[in-house]
């Protein structure tokens, strides 16, 4: 007997042809996974599962790890279940179960709650066994109910399942079933890039995309420069990184906003909220051309503040030709923050930050019209394509893949520029 965890697809059994794909990608998703954890276990894939056999680790280490796997996009449970194997003489006609029973009675022993009910979920998968799933199933049960503290079965409705799977190379007994995200493998659905802040909702906002297949990568503009040592402890960056531990691979550039203050000359004229935002949306879009990036994503959530009202909204989206994707947008604050805190997030999103917008100026207008903020950008940024080369040329890079860093990469106009500091 052997532990053996049990990973349960999520939407993938709805995409027909394309099935396959979106299962190869997850299966290398958590290869890449367990190889980043220094975890060299064989995977396998049986019907509607894919088999992840943990060798020489303890049982709570493993459990561990399940609740990492839980975040890890394309999933809609996982299973640490006991896998016994077998033989051609196990399909006689009275196959010999007493081992698997034993173990079956030790989860309920240790899974036992007073006037609580329970029921036996047998998947007949190899059909040369010769006992039908539903008399398995009773004699299970009547095991159970003679040599345990469990006397409640409940078929339609238990409070606690014991499952027993059988197919042609084995048995797996387990009785827990975490859940898992859902969603689709990353990697399958596109690219985004994510305009990241240091608050709950834009990283909140990425690991959405994540979990719809997404590809990442992350944008921040920062108030002054940061040298390459500052990069690793910054806040965003540690966010990032947090947020890669489930998504895989995302680099995240990091923007000093200097020349756009320069360029503005701290003007508070109202609109310099949104102008900044048709700022930071276009330095992103012009970043995208050169990776391959299909949309940009915020964290904005509608009518949350002024910059979010539905006119501000229309006005950002028309300063770029991209499109923005915005999966918070009905969210209320409280579900943000509870999604956040899900996902491991919390402390860092929680620590003391001030947000660039509310840096740019403290009375935003609400409703803002594209064809006002253009004619300010001409009067008062007349060569706009500079300033986002000018801004782009001082970025840093760093790349992780699930929390580790990968690479960090820096141009010679930061090098210079933090030199000179």
């Amino acid at each position: 007997m052997r532990y053996r965890i049990s990973i349960f697809f999520a939407e993938l059994s709805l995409k027909g042809a394309n099935k396959k794909l979106f299962i190869k990608r997850l299966r290398q998703n958590l290869k890449r996974k367990l190889k980043a954890k220094h975890y060299d276990w064989p995977l396998k894939q049986v019907y509607d599962r894919i088999f992840i056999e943990p060798i020489d680790v303890a049982e709570d280490e493993v459990k561990v790890l399940i609740q990492e796997l839980c975040l890890l996009p394309g999933i809609s449970r996982i299973s640490l279940g006991y896998w016994f194997d077998i033989n051609e003489d196990f399909f006689a006609k009275k196959p010999d179960l007493d081992v698997v029973v034993e173990q079956l009675l030790k989860l309920a022993r240790d899974s036992y709650r007073q006037d609580a009910s329970f029921a036996v979920r047998v998947k007949r998968g190899e059909k040369r066994f010769p006992l039908t799933s539903s008399d398995t199933e009773k004699y299970i049960a009547t095991e159970i109910l003679k040599r345990t503290d469990w006397q409640k079965v409940n078929l339609k409705n238990p409070d606690q399942i014991f499952y027993l799977d059988i197919s042609s190379t084995g048995l797996v007994a387990y009785s827990n079933n975490y859940t898992a995200s859902g969603g689709l493998p990353v990697s399958t659905t596109g690219r985004v890039m994510v305009l990241m802040s240091g608050g709950f909702d834009s990283p909140t906002a990425a690991w959405l995309m994540a979990n719809r297949g997404c590809n990442i990568d992350c944008i921040h503009f920062s108030a002054s420069h940061i040298g390459p040592q500052q990069l690793k402890d910054y806040k965003v960056a540690r966010i990032v990184q947090i947020i890669s531990r489930y998504s895989g691979r995302v680099r995240l550039i990091v923007v000093p906003y200097t020349h756009f203050d320069m360029a503005l000359m701290a003007q508070n004229i109202g609109y310099d909220v949104m102008l900044f935002r048709r700022f930071m949306a276009r330095v992103a879009e012009q970043y995208t051309q050169d990776i391959n990036t299909q949309a940009l994503v915020t964290g904005d959530n509608l009518g949350q503040v002024a910059s979010q009202t539905l006119e501000n909204i229309t006005a950002l989206d028309q300063a770029v030709e991209v499109p923005i994707l915005r999966p918070l947008l009905t969210y209320n604050k409280q579900e943000i923050i509870e999604l956040n805190r899900q996902l491991g997030l919390y402390d860092a999103c929680r620590e003391p930050y001030k947000d660039c917008c509310a840096l740019i100026s403290s009375h935003p207008k609400t409703k803002t019209r594209d064809y006002i903020l253009s004619r300010i950008e001409e009067q008062q940024i007349p060569d706009y394509q500079d300033l986002i080369k000018q801004s782009l040329d001082d970025r840093l890079e760093i790349v992780y893949e699930f929390g580790h860093v990968l690479k960090m990469a820096v141009t010679q106009e930061t090098e210079k520029t933090c030199q000179s500091l």
